[in-house]
């Protein structure tokens, strides 16, 4: 019982910290950043739509994240769909998100058609999509037009039937995990200390009275009986999260075919998810602990001296004071969520990466001890205690929900304020929970959860309560008194409520996990650069001018004029990046240390940096094109200057980079 109460208190400080690191991200005091989805295009060069002069020489293709070697693109010219490759597509060596295709030399005039398929080397989702240019003209009659957006560029998900088969086996993986979460929590926890041998019942008093039946042969008690059946289900979950996994892995290999408009299963791709993707680690991770989790299952379960030693050595409970295998299983099943948490989309965050790993594992922490929970109780462990005399069946019903209900109330206070963070970095505006599909699955996940609260907050706070008068209302009345019987109805009649509440919980659960599962096929909603192509300027307030392919711009920071000046601010050129520096008297300042940091506005393409000492009254650094602005659009240049015995000043300015 002692180290029962000790798990409790571990488990409950656990929660606590976690809740701290969530507050520190609610909308309320900080706004986290768009989370990134999986890989879709958001620019590239030639720009989709657009009509250009001189043929390019390549075909470079931007992602929102990074892309496996998997990924390719193919050329097409005119209505014929003549092939223009020069060679097969590669990740670019200096940025993971930039795919380039080579082609072939002398161009002819006229459209061309780009059809991309990308592998995202973070969720190991295929995606795919269309591109348009046009050289000198259009041969198809279409005007050159630029129409970066989710409808031109990419193709967005669709239902297809190895759509459904992959949301399916998803939504089983993540049900048998959730429910083995359940069974240990429950028996480690929250059933920890109670008695298993022959002679005790479930209270802890001697002699027949808790035992299933009285007769002369031997019989098991009930928490043999318990103990029993849920051996048997972690036997089917864990047996059930291998084979899912697995298939889980093949489905996505099939998609990523299905999206390179070819059919069957690749073993190509299979061993590129592997090898490629951070998926394909965490996966292999992922399997070899569910595999350990087998083994330690069977090592904890094997058949020593019969029945009863078979029944001593179920790793769930630690029932005889030990409770190194419940640890030992409560920790397997924290790495095997680890690995889930770090291959989602939502913690590929660069800006909260381990807040958002932590609050993510969290979510699925709590999701498996509150949905697990009550499908265990609900299925197995409630129905069972109809085995056992009502007094006993009702006394420990009440100790069981004592145990339960902090336990309960904590996860759920955890994953609801895990779940707003988890929202809020996913969708940009209110209206995606109507008009994405990604939303729409979240919107009905939403309205679910409240009615898990109304069912759980039934349960705990009125059917407990109830149940305990009920139990302390018969414990005075004498067994001879017809009033004793009418008790006894009304307890079993409370009884099968919380029975049918805890199935109801269970269904809803299901629910819970399929919108999950359809949220994670869909991906959250791509969020697109605001960049306008056809215009070279950048709408920045310090409203930035071109002359000659020149950037210039000036800014005031504390009693110092920063004068910024970037040459030939264009893609694909070794760009020359001059500062001049004057004081409040307008005299040039010479004796500063200037540190340039330059990274794209929009994603994260590196963030290249030099150091200028001082000297000269223009501090002039050069960056060459394999170092930065390797993509068309908005980029920071942030400044940092330190002048002897003086505070460091930033000031950070926006400059339009152009192909």
């Amino acid at each position: 019982m002692r180290q029962g109460c000790f798990l409790k208190q571990a488990l409950i400080s656990v929660l606590s910290v976690c809740i701290l690191i969530t507050l520190s991200w609610l909308p309320v005091i900080i706004r986290p950043p768009a989370v990134l989805a999986s890989s879709f295009v958001i620019g590239s060069d030639p720009v989709d739509g657009s009509t250009i002069s001189t043929p390019p020489t390549r075909v470079r293709i931007f992602f929102n994240t990074p892309i496996s070697s998997a990924s390719i693109a193919n050329v097409y010219f005119g209505i014929n769909y003549q092939v223009m490759n020069a060679g097969r597509s590669h990740v670019a060596s200096n940025n993971p998100q930039e795919l380039d295709t080579p082609l072939i030399t002398q161009l002819p005039l006229g459209s061309y058609t780009v059809r991309w398929t990308a592998l995202s080397t973070t969720d190991a989702q295929a995606t795919h999509g269309v591109i348009g240019f046009n050289i000198g003209h259009s041969s198809t009659g279409l005007p050159g037009q630029v129409i970066l957006g989710p409808s031109t560029s990419n193709i967005l998900p669709q239902l297809s039937l190895l759509g459904i088969l992959a949301i399916a086996w998803d939504w089983l993986v993540m049900a048998v995990l959730t429910l083995w979460i359940g069974i240990l929590v429950i028996e480690g926890i929250v059933l920890a200390g109670e008695k298993n041998d022959s002679d005790r019942d479930y209270s802890g008093n001697q002699g027949e009275r808790g035992r299933v039946g009285i007769n002369p042969t031997p019989t098991f008690t009930f928490m043999t009986q318990v103990r029993k059946q849920s051996l048997s289900l972690q036997w089917l979950c864990l047996a059930a999260l291998f084979a899912g996994e697995i298939i889980n892995l093949i489905l996505r290999a099939a998609l990523i075919t299905q999206a390179s408009n070819n059919n069957g299963i690749d073993p190509a791709n299979i061993f590129k998810l592997i090898v490629d993707t951070t998926y394909g680690h965490l996966w292999l991770v992922r399997i070899a602990l569910i595999g350990a989790a087998l083994v330690f299952l069977w090592w904890t379960t094997r058949s020593i001296g019969g029945k009863s030693m078979l029944i001593r050595n179920t790793a769930s409970v630690g029932t005889r004071g030990d409770a190194r295998h419940t640890i030992a299983w409560l920790t397997l099943a924290g790495l095997i969520l680890l690995t889930l948490s770090l291959s989602e989309d939502i913690t590929q965050l660069a800006q909260a990466h381990v807040s958002a790993v932590i609050l993510d594992w969290l979510f699925l922490v709590t999701q498996g001890i509150w949905l697990g929970g009550a499908a265990y109780l609900g299925f197995v462990l409630l129905p069972l205690l109809f085995a056992i005399e009502p007094e006993l069946r009702a006394r420990s019903l009440v100790t069981l929900l004592r145990r339960y209900t902090p336990l309960i109330f904590g996860s759920m206070g955890v994953l609801l304020i895990s779940s707003l963070f988890l929202a809020e970095t996913s969708l940009s505006s209110v209206q995606q929970l109507i008009t994405d599909p990604f939303g729409r699955a979240l919107l009905v996940k939403m309205i679910l959860v409240a009615m898990l609260l109304l069912l759980s907050a039934y349960a705990l706070l009125f059917l407990g309560p109830q149940l305990h008068r009920q139990i302390m209302l018969l414990s005075v009345v004498n067994a001879e008194m017809p009033t004793r019987r009418t008790r006894q109805v009304a307890l079993e009649r409370g009884e099968r409520r919380l029975i049918v509440t805890m199935k109801s919980v269970t269904y809803l659960g299901a629910g819970v996990l399929l919108c999950a599962a359809f949220m994670s096929f869909f991906a959250p909603p791509i969020v697109f650069p605001a960049i306008d192509y056809t215009s070279n300027t950048s709408g920045s307030s310090t409203k930035p001018s071109t002359t000659n392919n020149q950037i210039t711009q000036t800014q005031q920071t504390g009693n110092l004029t920063v004068n910024l000046q970037i040459t030939p601010a264009r893609v694909n050129d070794d760009n020359t990046v001059s500062v001049r520096i004057n004081d409040s008297n307008g005299n040039p300042v010479t004796d500063a240390q200037v540190q340039v940091s330059i990274n794209m506005v929009t994603m994260n393409m590196g963030i290249a940096s030099a150091t200028i000492k001082g000297g000269n009254p223009t501090y002039v650094a050069v960056f060459i094109k394999e170092e930065t602005f390797s993509m068309p659009g908005l980029w920071n240049v942030a400044l940092k200057i330190q002048r002897p015995n003086q505070v460091p000043v930033q000031v950070t300015f926006q400059v339009m980079i152009t192909a």
